[in-house]
C-alpha cells in the first residue's frame, strides 16, 4: 500500500477500499485515453481478451505500450479529470473515524500522484508503475496474483487479503463499478458497493451487493457500520 506523505498504516475495524476510475473519479483515465489514441487497436486487443487469448494484463501492456503520449499530454488531461461529487466527502469520514481508506486501482501510480496533487487530496493506494520516456509508456504491474481470475496488474483480493492476515476481524468494504478489476475484490469483500458493469456481474453471479451512483450514497451505510461496531464494543466492555 502506498501511503500519502504524513501518513502510516493502522489498525481499524472497519477497512474501506475503492476503485478509482469510473468510482472515485468520473471518468475512466485508460479508457478515455485508449480511445482518444489507440482507437483501431482497441477492438483488436478486447476481442483476444474476451476469446481468453489474453489476460487483462496483457490487454494493458499491449495497448498502453502503443500509446505516443508524453508526460506533458498526460498531465494536461489528467487536469481535465473530476473526482465523484462523495470522493472528498468520504476521505474526509474515514480520517475522522479512524476508518482506514485506500483507494484499488488498475490504472497508474504516477496518474493518482497528479491527481492528489490537483485536488489537494490525500490518500493511501495501489496501483500499477507507469514511467514515460520521450512519449513511450512503460508498466509494470502492481499486484499481480497468477492464481486469481481477474488476470489484472492489481489482483484487488490478493490486496484485501493480505489487509486481512494484518487485520483479523476488520470489516472489509469494496466500491468498484468495473467487471473486470473489481469483480474479485468485491467477492472477497464483507460488504460491496456496485454500479455499471460490476453491477451486472454480481447480478449474475448472484453475489449481494448494495446499488450507488456517487460516493454519497456510501456514507450512510459507513456510518451505521460504525454505530453497530461501536454499540458491540461497548456491549462486550
Amino acid at each position: 500500500m502506498t501511503e500519502t506523505a504524513g501518513a502510516a498504516p493502522r489498525a481499524s475495524r472497519l477497512a474501506v477500499f475503492c476503485d478509482f476510475d469510473g468510482t472515485f473519479a468520473v471518468q475512466d483515465i485508460g479508457s478515455t485515453l485508449v480511445r482518444r489514441h489507440a482507437a483501431e487497436l482497441r477492438p483488436v486487443l478486447w476481442d483476444r481478451y474476451r476469446r481468453g487469448e489474453i489476460s487483462a494484463w496483457e490487454y494493458n501492456v499491449a495497448i498502453f505500450s502503443s500509446l505516443r503520449v508524453t508526460q506533458e499530454e498526460l498531465d494536461a488531461f489528467l487536469r481535465t479529470i473530476e473526482l465523484d461529487p462523495g470522493a472528498r466527502d468520504l476521505v474526509s469520514w474515514c480520517d475522522r473515524n479512524d476508518v482506514l481508506f485506500c483507494v484499488l486501482s488498475d490504472g497508474f501510480d504516477h496518474n493518482l500522484d497528479r491527481l492528489q496533487a490537483i485536488h489537494d487530496l490525500h490518500f493511501a493506494y495501489e496501483a500499477n508503475h507507469l514511467e514515460i520516456d520521450a512519449g513511450r509508456w512503460r508498466i509494470e504491474p502492481g499486484r499481480a496474483d497468477p492464481s486469481c481470475f481477474c488476470g489484472t496488474g492489481i489482483c484487488k483480493r490478493a490486496c484485501i487479503e493480505a489487509f486481512r492476515s494484518e487485520s483479523p476481524g476488520a470489516t472489509v468494504v469494496h466500491i468498484g463499478n468495473g467487471r473486470v478489476s473489481d469483480t474479485c475484490g468485491a467477492i472477497a469483500a464483507d460488504l460491496t458497493f456496485a454500479k455499471d458493469t460490476l453491477a451486472e456481474e454480481l447480478e449474475a453471479r448472484g453475489v449481494p451487493f448494495e446499488k450507488f451512483e456517487t460516493l454519497h450514497d456510501v456514507l450512510p451505510v459507513l456510518r451505521r457500520l460504525c454505530e453497530a461496531s461501536a454499540a458491540q464494543r461497548s456491549g462486550a466492555v
